[in-house]
């Protein structure tokens, strides 16, 4: 019995000393706020858009990319010419249509900051992409889990057949966006203040204004509604490419391109889908298959390694890092709209 308990104190022992852990201090360095850039022209006309932001750290409190402000954006093409464009907006540049994208052309952007530094974009080319044929929809049930139970979640998978155009190497990628009205009641518009009482508060847009109050006052109409009815766009959540894509007769068949799921807000009236086919160079598919493997293994524990995603960007006068990628592309474009369909909610 005592030697029972001997052995008994001594394994005590032991797992309190080997649960003493030393901490390790270090200083971790700050967050490089990389300049971000992101542009594109196409064989459409213009004008063509190249925004200009500044990193965020992972534990900055705001989701919103700061714009990079006052800088020169120029774009160049492989005849000689080139166009400066004009900030419209913090820290988006726009073109004033004196260069249209052309089929076998090459193009990049020179970009300039308010403190000197100069930063260049490999120069990437046009190519010729095919047309898409046909877009068609097909109904998915689905269920997903909510703090209160099972509840439906429906969805219309968006296909498309497309041809592949005559480039060799067929780098495609199809953008998905969807755009649906909703009506938004901006008479019903409330505030919230402590002690979290509701007080009515009418948006000047909705034609209504406050009589007597503002939590017993009465809604009173003056003049129409202006900002009732809205245009809302739902885009892609990662890039759709040609990959993973079978070619036969050079023809894409039966591609994924979107979900629309199947609620009262995005029904209310109609939903139109539309699809972009746009060739890739190699370089610029590259960057997109790095983007979407980001994306898709996000949520995963297991996400395997996709790689540092630089893009085309390039420091000219310093030694900065930038990331970015500025892509010439031919585009299609193909609608479709779901306003026949019926269904029960």
């Amino acid at each position: 019995m005592n030697l029972r308990r001997w052995k008994l104190r001594w394994v005590m022992l032991f797992l309190v000393v080997s649960a003493c852990v030393e901490p390790i201090y270090f200083e971790v360095p700050p967050a490089e706020l990389q300049l971000v850039v992101e542009g594109m022209i196409t064989d459409s006309p213009g004008p063509y858009t190249v925004t200009l932001s500044k990193g965020l750290a992972l534990d900055s409190k705001s989701s919103l990319p700061m714009p990079v402000q006052n800088a020169k954006v120029t774009l160049f093409d492989d005849a000689g010419n080139s166009e400066i464009f004009t900030e419209t907006t913090a820290g988006t540049y726009t073109s004033s249509n004196i260069i249209q994208g052309q089929v076998g052309h090459t193009y990049y952007i020179r970009v300039e900051t308010s403190d000197g530094k100069i930063f260049e974009s490999t120069p990437d080319k046009i190519n010729q992409v095919g047309e898409i044929e046909e877009i068609r929809f097909e109904f998915e049930a689905r269920t997903t889990i909510k703090p209160y139970g099972e509840i439906v979640a429906d969805v219309f998978n968006i296909y498309v057949d497309s041809d592949a155009g005559a480039e060799e190497d067929a780098y495609v990628r199809w953008r998905f966006t969807g755009t649906f009205e909703v009506f938004t009641y901006p008479e019903l518009h409330t505030i919230w203040t402590p002690p979290y009482t509701p007080y009515k508060a009418p948006e000047p847009c909705s034609g209504y204004i406050l009589i007597g109050g503002p939590n017993g006052g009465k809604l009173l109409k003056v003049d129409e509604c202006a900002c009732c009815t809205c245009w809302v766009n739902a885009f892609e959540v990662a890039p759709q490419l040609s990959d993973t894509k079978l070619i036969g007769n050079n023809q894409f068949k039966n591609i994924k391109v979107g979900e629309v799921p199947i609620t009262p807000t995005n029904f209310h009236k109609r939903y139109q889908v539309n699809v972009e086919q746009m060739s890739l160079s190699k370089n610029a598919f590259d960057f997109f298959k790095l983007i979407r493997a980001q994306k898709e293994g996000a949520s995963s524990l297991f996400q395997p390694p996709s790689g540092e995603i630089n893009g085309n960007m390039n420091p000219v006068n310093n030694s900065e890092s930038v990331l970015g990628f500025f892509w010439a592309s031919s585009v299609k474009k193909n609608q479709f709209l779901l306003s026949e369909v019926i269904f029960l909610i």
